[in-house]
């Protein structure tokens, strides 16, 4: 049962771990004091030596505090690369950069790919360095469900001519045959590779011109050349079943900063509205997080006084089995739907949406503004149509292709403070079972998360393999107060771009 209106619808090979090679350099002669200090530093163990990239166990301490730093080393790009298109920040996979993307269980559907560029010389020796430009050799370690394996094995690819000799299909066969990928199918939507900062580099079907090392090759998006630049640049990516981005959790009180932009280019340093936010993962199992910072008071008044004449009692998407019942047996608020058309702040609310869930504009449906007055409430549900439920629903089946598109996450905002009721509640929280004769209107078991003014929120409704959740049930509880009045707003996010929102 899904609170959208009808009238809405819109549309290698095995490779050994290398040894360092012992090189000299022109600037070897000049450089004898930085290796003393080098030296020195890794005795004391101040340093961590270049050895410890070929360990085959990977070890990371519980006791490390996570770290937001997103590039510890500067990647060398050649001229004509740099001039044309920028390059992620580089994210090496240090033990304190991986604690911000590891999990204790395995997420299905969520990988880690560590990437490094070498040069593999004609005795099969790696040298690590951070040219990419002069490399040749790709090597991969996979980190399956983001998980830390017990073991693992180097893979690489080696082009002849460097790197644009490799092409990104003989990368994409490597990945499918180690992450075992799912192919896109009639339920299934086309797997995607993101950097560490939720950038998408490149998906499993999107067309990459063959490209080469000149200017014009390098200057597409698409290009194989720009490809294998941004995969070697990132050092750590995020590959996703699904295709979307979502934030990994890692644990509950997990907290990471980032930086939005009201665009997705997040190397943009140009960007005339930049603000910088605090996640906070409140819920591993349905995966919940919060965000401060995101919206100001202002703007959760402006939202709240343009919805205000426009509140109907709200509807409901009904099931096939609840054909002929009135929405209020479920569902007792007042809600209205925005566009942002003409409305500045709107449009810049639409905008830092997709910077903050990493998913283009596009995928956003117009926002529901919701009012709740003394004891209105709506029991528990999934934003996900279940195709199951809406077999006699064309109108429904279409709009989800059966099943292969859906709502994919819901970005909720809190425009008042509530002091007694009025949570949102997550009922199967830490994947616990729902207890002997509940009913969905109970508001006493379960995550609540309680409304105070500019909190936002976002829970996934499909996971990282972009099958639905079960556990994504949720509800809002009764408003107690009489003096209270809950005044919230979303915008439900698609797991492919839907044509509700313009995707400028």
């Amino acid at each position: 049962m899904s609170p959208m209106k009808k009238d809405q619808t819109a549309k290698t090979t095995n490779g050994s771990l290398a040894k360092k090679k012992k090189t000299s350099s022109p600037a070897a002669s000049s450089s004898s004091a930085s290796v003393f200090v080098a030296v020195i530093a890794f005795v004391l163990g101040i340093l961590s030596p270049p050895m410890r990239r070929v360990v085959t166990q990977l070890s990371i301490s519980s006791s490390s505090p996570p770290s937001s730093s997103s590039s510890s080393a500067d990647v060398k790009v050649p001229p004509q690369f740099s001039s044309k298109l920028r390059l992620p920040p580089h994210t090496p996979c240090t033990a304190s950069n991986l604690a911000n993307y590891l999990h204790d269980t395995p997420v299905p559907g969520l990988h880690i790919v560590c990437i490094e560029a070498l040069n593999l010389n004609a005795n099969g020796e790696a040298i690590i360095h951070n040219d990419v430009g002069e490399s040749n050799t790709l090597r991969f370690a996979f980190l399956n469900n983001s998980v830390k394996p017990k073991m693992y094995q180097r893979k690489k690819i080696t082009g002849s001519g460097g790197l644009a000799s490799i092409h990104w299909n003989e990368v994409k066969q490597l990945l499918v045959r180690e992450l075992k990928l799912m192919p896109e199918g009639p339920r299934q939507q086309p797997w995607a590779i993101f950097t560490p900062l939720g950038e998408r580099i490149v998906g499993e079907n999107d067309v990459v011109s063959k490209g080469g090392n000149n200017s014009d090759d390098v200057a597409s998006l698409s290009s194989n050349t720009h490809i294998l630049q941004t995969l070697a640049s990132s050092g750590m990516v995020l590959v996703f079943q699904g295709g979307n981005w979502r934030w990994p959790g890692v644990r509950e009180g997990f907290q990471r900063q980032i930086e939005l932009s009201p665009t997705l280019d997040f190397t943009d340093d140009y960007s005339t509205e930049k603000r910088n936010i605090t996640i906070e993962t409140l819920s591993m199992t349905p995966l919940v997080v919060s965000i401060k910072g995101f919206l100001s008071e202002e703007e959760c008044d402006h939202i709240a006084k343009t919805a205000g004449p426009r509140m109907e009692y709200s509807a409901v998407s009904l099931k096939d089995v609840d054909k002929g019942k009135a929405a209020s047996n479920w569902r007792t608020s007042q809600s209205a739907f925005l566009s942002s058309g003409g409305d500045p702040i709107l449009t810049a609310i639409d905008h830092r949406t997709a910077s903050l869930s990493r998913v283009p504009k596009g995928h956003q449906e117009v926002l529901q503004v919701l009012r709740y007055g003394q004891h209105e409430k709506y029991d528990a549900h999934h934003d996900y149509f279940d195709p199951r439920d809406y077999q006699s629903d064309k109108s429904t089946m279409n709009l989800i292709q059966n099943g292969k598109r859906n709502r994919y996450a819901t970005v909720f905002w809190y425009l008042t403070t509530v002091k007694e009721g009025g949570e949102t509640i997550f009922p199967n929280f830490r994947n616990r079972p729902l207890p002997r004769g509940y009913v969905h209107s109970d508001c006493n078991y379960g995550l609540k998360v309680k409304p105070q003014k500019g909190k936002v929120i976002i829970f996934y409704s499909l996971d990282a393999r972009g099958q639905m959740d079960p556990n994504s049930l949720h509800g809002a509880c009764p408003v107690i107060g009489e003096d209270d009045v809950k005044y919230a707003a979303n915008k439900w996010i698609w797991n492919a771009p839907m044509g509700f929102t313009p995707s400028d």
